[in-house]
C-alpha cells in the first residue's frame, strides 16, 4: 500500500468517505468518494500533507478552489466544495468535484489519431464556450490540452465536453504585486536544448535522499514542470491528473501507475545552465509545464509568450486551442521534440502548414487554425468564441447551407407562408385584377386595355419588389433568432415590430440597391449581376445592424468579401432557381390545344399571370439562404450576434421575462472575496 492508499476508507470532515483511489500524481491523489449526506459519488482531490507545510502552496490551492468554484458552465467540471481536514496528526486539503464517466480527448486521440472535421468543430465549440466564460471572469486556463478535455456520455449516444483542471488557472484580479516584479528570463536560455539535467529530490520538506524517476522526462504529457523563479532551484513536479475521476469500471486503471515523485532542477551558481547531476533524455510525446507566478502550462500546447514566462491573457489559451485543433486534424501537434526544443520552436519557428499533413482539411479551415498559432497574440483571433465561430463558418459547406435552409423552411413552413401571404397581398390583388382585365379584354376599348395593363404590370413589379424586400428582412430576423435563441418561440409580430421601427432606412436602402441593379442590368446585364452579388446581404445588415444607405451597402460588400466564391454561387442560384421553377410551371400552364398542336390563347396569358404567384412559396425559401449566409459571413469574422437578441428582447420585454432568466449567467455575478 502506497502512502496515499492508506486514506481509503477514511472520512474527511465527517462528510466524505473515500471509497477507492482513482489516480495519483506529484501533489496528491484523486479518490472516488461518497458524500454521506446525499450518498452520491463525487471525485475528491486530496493534497498530500507534505505540501501543506508550504504556505505559498496553500494559497495556490485556495486560488485553485476559488477559480474553479466561480465557474458555473455546462462545459466546466463542477466544483462543489473544498476545505482542510485532519487525518490523525496530518493536515490535508481537499477539493470536491462532480464525478464523471467517459474518457479524455487524449484517450480518444491515442486510438483515433485524426478526427473528422465535424467532430473537431463540435468539440472545440464546447471547449471554447467554457474557456470564453472563464475569460469573461478574468480567468486564463493556462494548461489547455487533450488530457484536460473530458468527453462525458450524454445517454443519447453522444457526449458533452467538460474542461478540467482550471486549478492552475490564474485569476486576473490575483495578478497584483507579483505581476509587477521583474519578468523571468527566457526558460530556454537557462537549460540545455539537447538534454535536460535533473537532480532528483524528495518532496518539499521531506528528506534530501535523492532518487531517479524514469517516468519524468519520458512522457511529459502527464508531468507538470514547475519553475519557481529565474534564480535558485527549479522544481519539476508531476501533474496531478484531474481526469482521474474516470469511469469506475475501467477508465481509471491506467492512472494508478503514476509515480509520486518531485524532481529538482539545480541552477548553476553563475546562473547560466543547469548543473547536471542526473541526465535524462526528454523526448516529448506530450508535456506539462506549471510555474507558480510565472510559467504554467504544457510545452506541446504552450503559447510563445507562455514559454517566455510573460504575463498571459486570453489569447494564450487561444494559441493552445489552435494546437489542439491542429493535433485533432493532423494526428500530431505542430512541434514534437525534446522539451526545450519544443519551447524554442513555439517562440521562434513557424508551424508546418496544416494541409501538408492532411490535404483533406479545407483550405479556409486550415487558415483559421494557423491564425490561432500566430506568434504575435494580436494576429490571433481575439476571443475563444471568435475562433470557433470562424472555424464553424469555414467548415460548413455550401451544401450544408442549403440543407439547413430547406430544413428551416419545412419546420416553420406555416410561419413563413403566413408571412409571405401578408407581404404578397398587394401582389395577389393586382394579379387578380390583371386576370379580370384579361377575361374582359374583348368588351373593353383596345387603348384602355393597353394602358390599364401597363399600369397594373408596373404596379405589380413594385409590389413584388416591396414584398420580396419585406420577406427578406423579416426572414433574416427570424433566422437570426432561431440561430442564437432557439428556445424563443418564433413570433412574426416580433419581426414585424423591428421592421416597423426601421422601415424608412430599410426602404431607402432597398430602393438604392435596386436602382443600381436595374441600371446595371440595362448595361449588358453583367454590371447588374455584379451589383446583386455585392449587395446580396444588405437586408439583414439594415435590420440587424442599424445601418442604412451607403454605410449599409459598404458593410454588405465587406461581409461578402470574406468569401466571394460562396457569395457568387449563392447569388447565381438565387437567380436560377426561381427562373427554373417558373419555366417548369409555365411549360405546364393553362393552354388551349388543338389536334394540330398547341396554340396560344387568352388562357395562356392568364396562366402566366397566375404562375407569378408561385413566388409566395419560393421567396421565403430563397430569403432564408441570404440570412444564413449573413450569419456565416459574420462567423467568419469571429463576430457575435448579441445585439440581435437585444433588439428582440426590447420588443417583447414585457411578455418574456422567463426568456431573460434563461439567458442570465449567474456565474458572472458570483460574489468575489476582496
Amino acid at each position: 500500500m502506497t502512502g496515499l492508499e492508506h486514506y481509503v476508507g477514511q472520512v474527511l470532515d465527517e462528510k466524505y468517505r473515500l471509497e477507492r483511489l482513482l489516480g495519483q500524481g506529484g501533489m496528491g491523489a484523486v479518490y472516488l468518494a461518497t458524500h454521506l449526506g446525499t450518498e452520491r459519488f463525487v471525485a475528491l482531490k486530496l493534497i498530500a500533507p507534505d505540501f501543506m507545510r508550504n504556505e505559498e502552496f496553500v494559497e495556490r490551492f485556495k486560488r485553485e478552489a476559488r477559480a474553479a468554484g466561480r465557474l458555473r458552465h455546462p462545459n466546466v467540471v463542477d466544483v462543489t466544495d473544498f476545505g482542510f481536514a485532519r487525518t490523525g496528526v496530518e493536515r490535508v486539503a481537499y477539493l470536491v468535484m462532480e464525478y464523471l464517466d467517459g474518457c479524455t480527448l487524449g484517450d480518444v486521440l491515442a486510438e483515433e489519431q485524426r478526427l473528422p472535421l465535424e467532430w473537431v468543430v463540435d468539440i472545440l465549440e464546447q471547449v471554447s464556450s467554457a474557456v470564453h466564460e472563464a475569460h469573461q471572469q478574468g480567468i486564463v486556463h493556462r494548461d489547455l490540452k487533450p488530457d484536460n478535455i473530458w468527453l462525458e456520455p450524454n445517454r443519447l449516444g453522444g457526449y458533452r465536453v467538460k474542461v478540467l483542471d482550471f486549478g492552475i488557472a490564474k485569476l486576473a484580479e490575483a495578478e497584483t504585486n507579483n505581476a509587477t516584479t521583474s519578468a523571468p528570463t527566457d526558460a530556454s536560455a537557462q537549460l540545455p536544448a539537447s538534454t535536460t539535467a535533473f537532480a532528483a529530490a524528495a518532496h518539499a520538506g521531506a528528506n534530501d535522499e535523492a532518487h531517479q524517476s524514469p517516468h519524468v522526462g519520458t512522457n511529459l504529457e502527464t508531468d507538470t514542470l514547475l519553475y519557481t523563479g529565474s534564480h535558485g532551484d527549479q522544481r519539476i513536479e508531476q501533474n496531478e491528473r484531474d481526469h482521474a475521476h474516470a469511469d469506475a469500471h475501467g477508465n481509471d486503471a491506467h492512472l494508478s501507475g503514476e509515480t509520486d515523485d518531485t524532481q529538482l532542477f539545480v541552477a548553476a551558481p553563475t546562473g547560466g545552465r543547469a548543473q547536471a547531476t542526473a541526465a535524462v533524455g526528454a523526448t516529448v510525446q506530450g508535456a506539462g509545464l506549471t510555474r507558480v507566478g510565472s510559467i504554467m502550462g504544457t510545452p506541446l500546447y504552450m503559447s510563445p509568450e507562455q514559454c517566455r514566462g510573460e504575463r498571459l491573457d486570453a489569447r494564450s489559451d487561444i494559441y493552445s486551442l489552435g494546437v489542439i485543433a491542429y493535433q485533432m486534424l493532423t494526428g500530431a501537434p505542430p512541434f514534437s521534440s525534446d522539451m526545450m526544443t519544443v519551447m524554442r520552436e513555439h517562440m521562434e519557428s513557424a508551424p508546418p502548414p496544416l494541409r501538408e499533413r492532411n490535404r483533406k482539411v479545407p483550405k479556409r479551415v486550415a487558415q483559421v487554425v494557423m491564425s490561432a498559432l500566430a506568434k504575435d497574440p494580436a494576429a490571433r483571433p481575439q476571443t475563444a468564441a471568435a475562433f470557433t465561430n470562424s472555424l464553424r463558418a469555414n467548415a460548413d459547406s455550401l451544401g450544408s447551407l442549403y440543407r439547413r435552409a430547406i430544413a428551416l423552411y419545412s419546420e416553420y413552413f406555416p410561419k413563413f407562408i403566413k408571412m409571405s401571404l401578408m407581404a404578397h397581398l398587394p401582389v395577389i390583388v393586382l394579379t387578380l385584377t390583371l386576370v379580370g382585365l384579361e377575361l374582359g379584354k374583348r368588351s373593353l376599348p383596345p387603348v384602355f386595355f393597353i394602358v390599364a395593363t401597363i399600369v397594373l404590370v408596373l404596379a405589380q413589379l413594385i409590389a413584388y419588389f416591396l414584398a420580396a424586400s419585406a420577406i427578406s428582412g423579416m426572414t433574416a430576423l427570424i433566422v437570426a433568432q432561431l440561430y442564437v435563441a432557439p428556445l424563443r418561440p418564433v413570433q412574426l409580430n416580433n419581426a414585424l415590430a423591428v421592421l416597423r421601427r426601421r422601415w424608412r432606412p430599410f426602404l431607402k436602402t432597398s430602393i438604392r440597391v435596386t436602382l443600381r441593379i436595374v441600371i446595371g442590368m440595362c448595361l449588358f446585364f453583367i454590371p447588374g449581376l455584379i451589383m446583386s452579388i455585392r449587395y446580396l446581404l444588405y437586408a439583414p445588415v439594415v435590420l440587424m445592424e442599424g445601418l442604412e444607405k451607403k454605410a449599409a451597402m459598404q458593410r454588405a460588400r465587406e461581409l461578402a468579401a470574406r468569401s466571394w466564391r460562396t457569395v457568387i454561387v449563392v447569388s447565381l442560384l438565387q437567380f436560377l432557381i426561381p427562373m427554373v421553377v417558373s419555366a417548369l410551371l409555365g411549360r405546364f400552364g393553362v393552354r388551349k390545344g388543338t389536334h394540330a398542336g398547341v396554340t396560344v390563347g387568352p388562357s395562356s396569358q392568364i396562366g402566366q399571370h397566375l404562375t407569378g404567384l408561385i413566388n409566395i412559396f419560393i421567396v421565403p425559401l430563397m430569403s432564408i439562404v441570404p440570412a444564413l449566409l449573413y450569419l456565416k459571413m459574420r462567423q467568419m469574422g469571429g463576430e457575435t450576434l448579441n445585439e440581435t437578441i437585444t433588439q428582440i428582447e426590447e420588443v417583447e420585454a414585457a411578455r418574456s421575462q422567463w426568456q431573460r432568466r434563461m439567458r442570465t449567467r449567474l456565474s458572472l455575478n458570483t460574489p468575489q472575496s476582496r
